[in-house]
C-alpha cells in the first residue's frame, strides 16, 4: 500500500470539473499545497472509482502537465468530501473501513435533531442549546405556548433552504417563508394553517426556539466556526467567519443573501465586550462540542458549527455541518483561514499515516 498518497473522496460534479479547473466549492490547489507541506500526494476519486476486491482506485493525480487519471493502490487514509443522500454509499464506506482503510468524516450527513439530542447529553453544553423538537403539528402548538418566536427548518437540509420563521404579535401569529416568487407572510390567530400542517406531516422538520441573536447594522448575524483535527491529532479551531443576514431578512446563509465579515469587525459595534474573551468563549464551546460529538459519531474530524451570539457575547448553538463548504472564509477575505481548512485535514491524514492514534475518543 503506497503511503505517499492521501485520498480525497469527491462527489461526481466536483470530480468531473478537475481537468478544467472548475471544482466548484473545492479549492483543490490548497490540498496540493498541504500535500507538499506534509509530504503527501493528494489523489481525487469517487466511490465508483474504487475496486475494493482489487484494492485499486482510478484517481486524478497532479503531475507537471495537469491532472491525469491514474490507477493506484487504495490510499491507506481517505478524507471524505462527498455528500451522500442515501445509505448505499454508507455501506461501501463501511466496507472500506473493514478492509483496513481509514476514512475520516466518512459519513457527514446527520439530522439536526440527532445532533441536538447528542449535545443535550452533555450537561455543560445544555445552556448553549436552544429548545428544539421534531416539528409535528402537536409539537409546534406546544412550542408556540412556550416561545414568542420560532424557527422551523428541514431536519437535513443545508444552505438555508426551506427555513421558516413564526412570530407572535399581541393579536396573531405571523409565518414568514420563501416561495419561488420571494418572501411571503401568512397571518393567523391560533389555528395552524392547513398548508403548514401538511408540510410538517410530509417532510421532516424541526422547530426551534428563535435565538436572541445580536445584530450588525441592525441585521442579525451568526458565526461559521471551522473545527478540525490537525497534524497533532487533536481538535483545533481553524477560523471564525461572521454571516450577516440581508436587510429585512432573518437567514444568514451566504447562499441566501448573507454577507461575510470578520468577527473583529462585527464586535467593533460592541465596545463593551472584550473581543478576545468572546472569541475564547466561542472556541471553548465549539471544541467541547466537537470532542463530545466525536465520542458518538465515528471518524469525525472536520466540522463547521453555526453559532449565534447574544448581545452580551454568549455563544449559542445553531447547528453543526458535517461537511463544511469553507467558502465563508473566501467570501470574508480571510485567505489564511480558508487555506488552513484544507491544510488541517491533510495534516491529520499524515498523523494517521504515521500510525498515531487521536488523543480522545471518536476515531
Amino acid at each position: 500500500m503506497d503511503r505517499r498518497y492521501v485520498g480525497i473522496l469527491l462527489n461526481k460534479s466536483v470530480f468531473e470539473g478537475i481537468p478544467s479547473g472548475n471544482t466548484k466549492h473545492e479549492a483543490i490547489r490548497f490540498y496540493e499545497e498541504a500535500g507538499h507541506l506534509h509530504g503527501l500526494t493528494p489523489c481525487y476519486f469517487r466511490l465508483q472509482d474504487i475496486r475494493l476486491h482489487q484494492h485499486t482506485v482510478n484517481a486524478y493525480v497532479k503531475n507537471h502537465s495537469g491532472y491525469i487519471r491514474t490507477q493506484l493502490s487504495i490510499p491507506a487514509v481517505i478524507h471524505n468530501r462527498a455528500l451522500f443522500t442515501h445509505t448505499g454509499p454508507k455501506k461501501q464506506i463501511k466496507k472500506l473501513v473493514q478492509s483496513g482503510i481509514q476514512v475520516f468524516n466518512g459519513w457527514n450527513r446527520y439530522g439536526k435533531l440527532h445532533i441536538h439530542n447528542l449535545l443535550m447529553e452533555n450537561i455543560s453544553l445544555r445552556p448553549h442549546i436552544p429548545g428544539t423538537v421534531a416539528a409535528t403539528p402537536d409539537a409546534l402548538k406546544d412550542m408556540m405556548a412556550l416561545y414568542d418566536s420560532l424557527i422551523l427548518k428541514p431536519n437535513s437540509s443545508s444552505i438555508g433552504r426551506g427555513i421558516m420563521r413564526l412570530d407572535r404579535s399581541p393579536a396573531e401569529w405571523q409565518l414568514t417563508y420563501r416561495t419561488r416568487d420571494g418572501w411571503r407572510k401568512h397571518r393567523f390567530v391560533s389555528q395552524i394553517p392547513l398548508f403548514l400542517k401538511r408540510k410538517l406531516q410530509r417532510d421532516q422538520y424541526i422547530v426551534q426556539q428563535r435565538l436572541p441573536l445580536a445584530t450588525y447594522n441592525g441585521c442579525p448575524f451568526d458565526l461559521r466556526v471551522s473545527i478540525q483535527r490537525t497534524h497533532t491529532g487533536d481538535w483545533a479551531m481553524t477560523g471564525i467567519a461572521a454571516k450577516v443576514a440581508a436587510k429585512n431578512a432573518f437567514i444568514t446563509n451566504v447562499a441566501q443573501g448573507g454577507t461575510v465579515y470578520r468577527l473583529e469587525e462585527i464586535l467593533r459595534q460592541y465596545p463593551e465586550l472584550n473581543a478576545a474573551q468572546v472569541r475564547n468563549n466561542i472556541e471553548d464551546f465549539c471544541l467541547h462540542a466537537a470532542r463530545h460529538l466525536s465520542g458518538y459519531l465515528p471518524h469525525l474530524a472536520d466540522v463547521g458549527f453555526d453559532i449565534g451570539l447574544t448581545s452580551s457575547g454568549y455563544p449559542l448553538f445553531v447547528e453543526c455541518n458535517g461537511r463544511d463548504l469553507r467558502y465563508s472564509f473566501q467570501k470574508g477575505n480571510m485567505p489564511q483561514e480558508w487555506r488552513a481548512t484544507y491544510t488541517n485535514p491533510i495534516g491529520f491524514a499524515r498523523y494517521l499515516l504515521d500510525g498515531k492514534v487521536p488523543p480522545n475518543r471518536g476515531l
